[in-house]
């Protein structure tokens, strides 16, 4: 294949991420934004950041509004493109927001999704995206079953499983609140595709908010391919909306964190009493003692002795060191 071939295929399977971090979230009752609070030591967003940026994304668009300056500063990653959404006033005006920062009608792929995910596991975007790619669609959605979906958008599908829309939960009929599949506001789009269709979008909900919900619908009246992977992990989905919902995470994720460093050599006595932060390292053969929480930057050495009821922060441990039960550090 010649050069000139080579590059413009490349062109054609450019991959951009666009998050949305803009909103304040209420519901959280804070005054700190609802992205930036800390779940197992690194705020909500970052882990969705991280998520991405492992991908082959060549950039990242992160939609900001409240507290735009703390998540800037908070939140950094070279492939990063900051966006201001001043007024909020939907989804679907946020990812609109994101338009003067690139080629509209470029043949790239965008990928969009929320902030407030920080389960979300890169091999469910990839498959997401090998999904988009093999239907050829014009958009493809991440949904998922769950028993209880309360206030998500449901998934509302022909006869035949075709995608016919997303429903907002708070615009449901009783028999569509009924249905299990729904939205994790995760999506796939050709760039074209999605900025078209935002431009048709209206605020005749009950929010009187611009849905990105709603393009989908607008793609089907255009007769273009609508397509959905639905991920059998309904606990990635999980978006973080009230502090019962920041707890369930915060316990996922230290569970996560003490799986992966027993995986690497590290003895965690007791997982369940145990708290170690997404940015701590341990060397092998390390054993940590129940009741104790290692925090920040802490960086542990091989062979130490942790605990138990020892507390860390930013702390530096050298190989062979053993910390005393009942020690405080930072």
């Amino acid at each position: 294949m010649a050069y000139g071939q080579s590059h413009l295929a490349e062109a054609v399977m450019a991959l951009k991420a666009v998050i949305l971090a803009a909103g304040k979230g209420t519901r959280m009752k804070s005054d700190v934004l609802k992205v930036a609070h800390s779940v197992a030591g690194k705020p909500i967003v970052s882990y969705v950041v991280d998520t991405v940026s492992a991908m082959d994304v060549t950039d990242i668009f992160l939609v900001v509004g409240h507290q735009a300056e703390l998540l800037k500063t908070a939140v950094q990653d070279e492939k990063i493109t900051y966006v201001l959404q001043e007024e909020q006033l939907g989804t679907g005006h946020a990812a609109k927001q994101v338009a003067p920062y690139l080629d509209v009608k470029s043949p790239d792929t965008i990928l969009v999704l929320a902030g407030d995910c920080p389960l979300i596991e890169e091999s469910t975007l990839r498959n997401l995206i090998a999904v988009h790619t093999e239907s050829n669609a014009a958009v493809t959605i991440l949904t998922t079953v769950m028993t209880e979906p309360g206030g998500y958008g449901r998934i509302l599908r022909g006869k035949m499983g075709t995608v016919l829309g997303i429903r907002e939960a708070k615009d449901c009929s009783p028999e569509e609140l009924q249905v299990t599949e729904v939205n994790t506001g995760v999506y796939v789009f050709q760039v074209p595709d999605l900025f078209e269709s935002l431009e048709d979008v209206t605020t005749n909900n009950a929010q009187k908010e611009y849905y990105l919900t709603d393009v989908i619908q607008i793609l089907k009246k255009k007769r273009r391919a609508v397509s959905a992977y639905c991920t059998p992990r309904s606990d990635h989905a999980i978006g973080v909306n009230t502090r019962m919902d920041l707890a369930a995470i915060n316990k996922i994720l230290y569970q996560n964190n003490n799986l992966y460093f027993m995986q690497e050599g590290v003895t965690v006595v007791d997982p369940d009493t145990t708290f170690i932060d997404s940015t701590v390292t341990i060397g092998h053969d390390t054993i940590i003692h129940p009741f104790s929480v290692i925090q920040g930057n802490t960086k542990i050495g091989t062979g130490c002795v942790v605990g138990p009821h020892v507390y860390i922060r930013d702390g530096r441990i050298e190989a062979l060191s053993i910390i005393p039960p009942f020690t405080k550090m930072g």
